[in-house]
């Protein structure tokens, strides 16, 4: 296998998105990264509360991946072939479903802020504080769906760049207004965690800007004729949810099932909800790392298979499974040498009680061992299974492994047989990961994850069939 790596032009075409993307994770990390670390000064209880607040946005964030992946799906097999108007309209398709999405979270989330937040917990300075942020926080999301919609469009037709240029203005607006609004530095009104959030609401707003703004001048991809964009009918939305609708339910479903463990987690205790908070903010830290492959794997296999060169999408595949469980053994045993002084960064104003802080360690460990399993099975279905067209059995193994192993299995654990939290957060991982990244590897031998949607795609395949 050693001399798949040796292929100078996957190399050079997975870093040219990989690195980009990457930034643009980092970035996006560093954002939440800030955003924990300032907070968790002000206590247990603003870190939990955001916390808290933060996973139903994060909510809405799963079925806009499942939007965005659906739609890169599209994208990146008719940039294979640079057929515009296809890539155009699935883009209005797109746009018009995530405006939907945001706009009913936000309505949501305005009317009736207590309620979101004591669906996690019922202690009355946690619901006040979180219903204090999410209150403001909400008018981000349908800066977030945009930007997430037009930033697929961007990626998907080898364009990375200009996201990361988007995320090093919004991540360094972000710390800066962070720093003025929650402890009312520079002239500005000390507001706490709603300084947290109206930081994040403008800078995220002034991401979309520029996106928007450098897209007309370059005139890009995301540039054409609003007719071209947002007239579509039956015929074309049916097309469109035939493969984005599997990614859709998938991403909502996961989230929902996310959403529960966060419940567990939250009506533990306050203090574990704040080490979820902590460990969150690591993760997506680590995520970095892999975001970057993963992205250029879905969009690198998908224009192969587009193009009806199966079997290189096939060969970069396997590069990339070589690549990831590699990664991850690296950044696993980095996270677990460097556990105490990264939980150690979110203590930095000593507001923090040392059951939150030990408990962040432990599940910093807990994650970095499961690591490679975790990757591996992402890899398969986002970045091997969506990419060859297979949102159906992507959507499948995802979904089986929660709802049918880890959901039941850590309640169990919970509430049957009342194990401490570390115990159950472990129960967690092991039922989903592990079982996932079996039956995904069971499924990509086969070959059935070659799905095209175009039309050389679909003769080239059988091509491959017949020999």
């Amino acid at each position: 296998m050693a001399h798949l790596l040796k292929d100078k032009t996957f190399w050079k075409n997975a870093l040219r998105i990989a690195v980009p993307v990457a930034i643009q994770n980092l970035l996006f990390s560093s954002f939440t990264l800030v955003d924990t670390m300032f907070v968790s000064r002000l206590g247990d209880v603003s870190l939990s509360a955001v916390g808290m607040a933060s996973q139903w946005s994060f909510l809405m964030n799963l079925v806009m991946f499942g939007i965005c992946s659906g739609t890169g799906v599209f994208v990146s097999q008719y940039w294979g072939i640079k057929d515009k108007k296809n890539i155009h309209k699935t883009m209005g398709i797109a746009i018009t479903i995530a405006s939907i999405l945001s706009v009913s979270f936000f309505l949501f989330s305005f009317a009736f802020p207590k309620v979101v937040i004591s669906i996690f917990n019922r202690n009355a300075s946690v619901v006040s504080e979180g219903a204090r942020y999410i209150k403001t926080v909400c008018f981000v999301y349908p800066a977030l769906a945009l930007s997430d919609v037009l930033s697929i469009v961007l990626k998907s037709t080898e364009r990375a760049k200009l996201p990361m240029y988007s995320s090093i203005i919004t991540t360094a607006t972000n710390i800066f207004l962070d720093y003025c609004m929650i402890f009312g530095k520079c002239g500005f009104t000390a507001r706490g965690v709603e300084g947290a959030a109206l930081a994040t609401v403008i800078s995220s707003w002034l991401g979309v800007g520029v996106i928007v703004f450098i897209s007309a001048v370059e005139k890009n991809i995301l540039i054409a004729n609003p007719k071209s964009v947002f007239i579509f009918g039956i015929a074309d939305l049916k097309l469109f949810f035939s493969k984005a609708l599997p990614v859709i339910l998938n991403e909502s479903l996961w989230g929902l099932g996310t959403f529960i463990f966060n419940v567990v987690w939250a009506n533990m205790g306050y203090e574990y909800y704040a080490s979820v908070t902590i460990l969150k903010t690591f993760e997506n830290m680590s995520f970095v790392f892999f975001a970057g492959f993963c992205s250029a794997s879905s969009v690198m296999i998908g224009k192969s298979i587009g193009q009806g060169e199966i079997k290189r999408g096939i060969d970069d595949s396997k590069r990339f499974l070589i690549i990831v469980p590699m990664l991850s053994l690296v950044v696993g045993l980095a996270a677990i040498l460097l556990r105490e002084q990264i939980v150690n960064l979110f203590n930095l104003g000593e507001n923090i009680s040392e059951l939150t802080l030990y408990t962040a360690k432990m599940m910093i460990l807990i994650y970095s061992l499961d690591m490679p399993a975790r990757m591996l099975g992402f890899t398969f279905i986002v970045g091997i299974f969506r990419s060859g067209g297979d949102t159906f059995s992507a959507a499948k193994y995802d979904l089986g492994a929660l709802w049918l192993a880890s959901v039941p299995a850590t309640l169990i654990a919970a509430y049957v047989l009342k194990l401490p939290f570390l115990a159950c957060y472990a129960v967690m991982f092991i039922f989903e990961d592990v079982i996932k990244m079996i039956l995904c590897l069971i499924h990509y031998i086969k070959l059935g994850w070659l799905k095209p949607v175009t039309d050389e795609g679909k003769k080239a395949l059988e091509v491959l069939k017949n020999e």
